[in-house]
């Protein structure tokens, strides 16, 4: 039986060393992501590596700090935060060099092998956009 909670804070210590062959091996053959904030789903591995890939372009020196917090055989519960410094387009927005700290939830779903099925993520876009400033902040 598979380890849900060590195989999904194992996706971020793999993503932490930018070894994005071994992230990739951690998920399924046929396997979604879905990004919440953004209402976006990705499904092929390609578009999948691309989503992964992207928060470091983002954020060349980001971290997760990344920790289980709920577990069971089939599914794990992964929180964290996402930080760093702007130094590259975030999608469509340029660079802003400022920092971001975004708190993050991911809940991943495992099949029989200990592979990932599902991975669905949720944080705040709001804060994310405000901190690189993206869009102005409500409260000076």
């Amino acid at each position: 039986m598979t380890d849900t909670a060590a195989a999904g804070v194992g996706l971020f210590d793999d993503w932490e060393r930018r070894d994005f062959d071994a992230v990739m091996a951690r998920f399924a053959s046929v396997a979604a992501v879905r990004d919440h904030p953004r209402g976006a789903t990705v499904t092929d591995p390609a578009e999948i590596r691309a989503w992964m890939t992207s928060w470091v372009t983002a954020c060349d020196d980001a971290t997760a700090s990344a920790r289980a917090t709920v577990s069971s055989p089939t599914g794990a519960v992964i929180e964290g935060i996402y930080a760093g410094t702007n130094t590259g387009p975030l999608g469509p927005m340029p660079a802003t060099g400022r920092s971001v700290s975004m708190p993050f939830a991911i809940v991943m779903g495992f099949d029989t092998a200990g592979k990932i099925t599902s991975y669905d993520v949720y944080y705040d876009q709001f804060t994310l956009l405000t901190q690189l400033g993206h869009i102005p902040s409500p409260v000076p």
